[in-house]
């Protein structure tokens, strides 16, 4: 995609029926500045304690001021919705805090998140905007951000240096 921030991408689909999908950019870290920023206005405006600074990620241009978070099973609230096996999604401010004190907790925080209408990703993925694969939480949370595309691309078993920026129909 020529778009910047869709542009090598990650996107952990979360949701996907017939209205529409939703999903998450697991691989696009917000600056450290920015992230400081938003976990101190978190601590002031929660009385929460976030005490560890991990990094947050722009999950997508939809509601930007919103928290969510994909966490895997060490911790659980009744607002965590199952995604896959491992993997659940919340953005209620508990979970983060229990996030926080559980350093065992693989977590990625965002801020906002990736959104398509009903059949708009699947005309995308048709269009080669998109390539679809299974991910699991040992991918989400233990490959490098800085490789994670790299990685999902090379799964595929193709040189990438040899893919058309344009997409297309055979």
């Amino acid at each position: 995609m020529q778009d910047n921030l869709f542009s090598k991408s990650v996107i952990f689909v979360c949701e996907h029926n017939s209205n529409g999908a939703v999903g998450l950019i697991i691989n696009k870290r917000l600056d450290d500045m920015l992230s400081s920023q938003i976990y101190s206005d978190l601590n002031r405006k929660t009385d929460a304690n976030l005490n560890r600074h991990s990094p947050l990620y722009i999950g997508g241009p939809v509601s930007v001021e919103r928290g969510i978070m994909l966490h895997d099973k060490e911790i659980f609230v009744n607002n965590s919705v199952k995604v896959s096996d491992n993997l659940f999604m919340s953005s209620h401010i508990d979970i983060l805090e229990k996030a926080h004190e559980n350093k065992d907790c693989k977590f990625k925080f965002m801020m906002g998140y990736s959104g398509w209408s009903s059949g708009q990703l699947e005309d995308e993925v048709e269009n080669g905007d998109w390539m679809i694969q299974d991910a699991s939480s040992d991918f989400v949370f233990n490959c490098e951000d800085e490789q994670m595309w790299e990685a999902a691309i090379g799964s595929y078993g193709f040189d990438i240096s040899n893919l058309s920026s344009h997409g297309g129909k055979a």
